[in-house]
């Protein structure tokens, strides 16, 4: 017997809103834009004068970017990175105590914020891929913003990125290798 009518999660699921990489895409909660992509064999992170290095069997995906909230505070929980194929890739917590790092970052209305995102994901998941950025995902019929990443040179992949504190401007120092 085949089925007629959506799921209930169709029906209810997130609504997205598309953009360009580069320029700023307004949901209704929130905005965010992208400014730069990085891509790595190995994250360096350098914390309270201790360095430890992040290996991966792909590659790793540094976003930076800013984000905003419109009319009320609230942080964003999650972000994934839609590959070609398909597959979805959640963001890494494997150096989650980075400032600026998501989902660590609370919005404040009319306060553009600085917002790092880490994804590990295959090579052949980098070229074609979609940045999905909602509030988060237990809000039924909320927005996710949904941008095609199109900027990415994946013959400039660099050996290593190391990530440091920084105390004044953004607040990581992000240098290439």
């Amino acid at each position: 017997m085949q089925r007629t009518t959506p799921l209930y999660s169709e029906i209810t699921s997130l609504v997205p809103a598309y953009g360009e990489q580069g320029k700023r895409i307004d949901a209704r909660a929130f905005a965010f834009a992208v400014v730069n992509v990085h891509l790595a064999r190995m994250v360096r992170t350098e914390s309270f004068g201790r360095t430890q290095d992040f290996t991966t069997s792909g590659v790793w995906v540094l976003i930076e970017g800013a984000a905003e909230a419109k009319r009320e505070s609230l942080t964003l929980t999650t972000a994934n990175w839609l590959g070609p194929s398909g597959i979805s890739y959640a963001l890494s917590q494997r150096f989650s105590i980075l400032p600026g790092l998501l989902p660590n970052q609370r919005l404040e209305p009319g306060l553009p914020k600085p917002v790092l995102l880490a994804f590990e994901v295959p090579e052949s998941e980098v070229s074609g891929a979609t940045l999905l950025v909602p509030r988060n995902y237990m809000t039924p019929l909320d927005e996710e913003i949904r941008m095609p990443v199109t900027n990415i040179d994946t013959n400039a992949i660099h050996a290593a990125i190391t990530l440091k504190r920084s105390t004044v401007g953004l607040p990581w120092i992000l240098e290439t290798e």
